[in-house]
């Protein structure tokens, strides 16, 4: 086997795992760009919250946001918005969900489907 292809594999594999999301379109915004979130991604952690990744269809790359709810509050928080390099302190900058908008499909999909 040649060098080339042995130093390909860790690259295919490290490829292959970047596209093994479970997108699920769970709406439209206003502008009519479609929203999906990470079903494999969801799961429940730190401060009572659901955990979760997105994908905003054309803008995110193709691992999306990383993402996170509180249900009972009807809270949304961007986990990994930097800004001029530095970090975000999302703790405080959680964002009430309007009902209608296609955050509150994102929040009622994630919720429910919260393990």
């Amino acid at each position: 086997m040649k060098i080339g292809t042995l130093a390909a594999l860790p690259l295919a594999l490290l490829a292959s795992q970047a596209l093994a999301h479970n997108w699920v379109k769970v709406g439209t915004d206003e502008n009519e760009i479609p929203r999906y979130v990470d079903k494999d991604s969801i799961h429940r952690g730190d401060y009572n919250l659901v955990y979760f990744t997105d994908y905003y269809e054309p803008l995110d790359g193709p691992d999306g946001e990383d993402m996170a709810v509180d249900c009972p509050k009807r809270l949304i928080y961007l986990l990994n918005f930097k800004l001029d390099g530095n970090g975000f302190n999302w703790h405080d900058h959680g964002d009430s969900v309007d009902p209608g908008t296609v955050g509150e499909a994102m929040l009622k999909y994630v919720c429910a489907n919260a393990r």
